[in-house]
């Protein structure tokens, strides 16, 4: 029989948990330091009025869909009165964003939030989701490691959608 505790075992393990550690310290790093999202200065026609940045991004992002996912960076960007926001949330890969709109898509259908079942659609070769509720149109979607929700009047919505699937590629 042999040895259970092979050498060779015991420095995969030890790779293994120094990769886990050296993974975790490069995100913790990160956090306290979130880098920058550009978000657009016009939408539909309409200013951005007001940012939302970094930790305090994250902060409200967190208070709204709480914790389960790590995201390492966030901006919030209101245009106008209201007219339109956009909530962009960076995580540290693809497939944590991936998750993150799966997880939203599940949790709206359920059927407890203040939103019609998300309906998605394909729009500038990526997957959207749409939905109504609070009295605007709104939509999500995955760029790469960021996730974008998209909240606008219904006068301007499919201008400001278009807009922003481009900004976001």
């Amino acid at each position: 029989m042999r040895n259970l505790f092979s050498p060779k075992l015991i420095i995969v393990v030890g790779a293994l948990l120094f990769l886990a550690s050296a993974g975790y310290w490069a995100y913790t790093e990160v956090l306290p330091r979130p880098k920058p999202i550009s978000v657009p200065e016009a939408v539909a026609g309409v200013q951005v009025t007001q940012k939302i940045s970094g930790a305090d991004a994250v902060t409200e992002v967190t208070l709204v869909h709480g914790k389960e996912f790590p995201m390492t960076s966030g901006v919030i960007a209101i245009y106008g009165d209201s007219a339109a926001t956009v909530w962009v949330s960076s995580s540290a890969q693809n497939t944590i964003a991936a998750q993150m709109v799966q997880a939203m898509t599940n949790k709206i259908a359920e059927g407890r939030s203040p939103f019609t079942s998300p309906q998605a659609r394909q729009l500038n070769g990526r997957r959207v989701y749409e939905l109504s509720g609070m009295g605007q149109q709104h939509f999500y979607f995955q760029s790469g490691k960021l996730v974008i929700w998209l909240t606008a009047d219904k006068a301007i919505a499919e201008k400001a959608l278009g807009e922003i699937t481009a900004f976001y590629p």
